[in-house]
């Protein structure tokens, strides 16, 4: 009878021993990670100086922050300078002498200009219709008027003469 061996099955290799080139390549690695480190750290404190020198200096040119007070008051500035160029004595004059030259057919109610757009709102009671569409027709033969329009007209009911109201846009040179 043959004895049979006993197999011994170990799956994990033996502990082996370092060798002195391995210890010396980890201690490289070792130092090279620790130079890299106080180099990061270098570069680090470095940037947050210079950062530091150009928000300094940026804040030394950039403008003041604007409060929402002056904001709004620049615009309010900016909103009765558009409303002073709005040539009052050419509009008038103009709405003056085609009254004028309409015999006196036609009375000017409300005249509201819009400074943004360069336009004028007529409103006007004339004693027909006719009567203000010759108005218009005035209108339109002005220099100091561009496109003159009828936006709208209603006869007064309750007016006893039964006039007419016309409301007429325009836009203005200048």
């Amino acid at each position: 009878m043959s004895r049979t061996r006993a197999l011994l099955v170990d799956f994990a290799d033996p502990p082996r021993r370092a060798s002195g080139a391995g210890v010396l390549l980890c201690c490289v690695g070792l130092a090279a990670v620790i130079a890299m480190a106080a180099s990061f750290e270098r570069s680090a404190a470095e940037r947050a100086r210079l950062d530091g020198q150009i928000e300094t200096l940026s804040s030394r040119h950039r403008p003041a922050q604007e409060d929402p007070l002056r904001a709004k008051q620049q615009a309010e500035v900016a909103k009765m300078d558009r409303e002073l160029d709005i040539p009052w004595t050419r509009l008038l004059a103009e709405l003056e002498s085609a009254s004028t030259d309409m015999s006196s057919k036609v009375s000017l109610l409300q005249v509201e200009p819009d400074a943004d757009k360069h336009t004028v709102r007529i409103t006007a009671e004339v004693r027909s219709l006719p009567d203000g569409l010759a108005y218009l027709e005035r209108l339109q033969q002005s220099k100091v008027l561009r496109y003159p329009l009828l936006e709208s007209h209603e006869h007064l009911k309750d007016d006893p003469e039964h006039a007419v109201r016309i409301k007429l846009v325009a836009e203005w040179q200048g």
